[in-house]
């Protein structure tokens, strides 16, 4: 599992620098989020393995929901009401 979240780090830091603006890493955020449910959502993603499904749903345990989440970063990562 440790060599996974390594992978998944390094290819995070690969993407990260194709993001662009603030406002991008907000709106990536909140969908790593709606992906995270519909993976735990068996009508919507009926072939998910139950392992996945288990580590969606604890990734999602202490995630905030999006109209919490979208605040909170856009005033850490310094984005601007337009």
């Amino acid at each position: 599992m440790r060599n996974v979240v390594i992978g998944i780090s390094t290819m995070l830091e690969r993407v990260r620098r194709f993001i662009s603006n603030p406002m991008q890493q907000v709106s990536a955020v909140v969908a790593t989020r709606d992906f995270l449910l519909r993976l735990t959502n068996t009508k919507e993603s009926p072939r998910v393995p139950g392992e996945i499904r288990r580590e969606a749903r604890a990734l999602l345990r202490h995630f905030p929901i999006a109209s919490e989440l979208r605040p909170v970063l856009e005033k850490g990562l310094g984005v601007k009401k337009s």
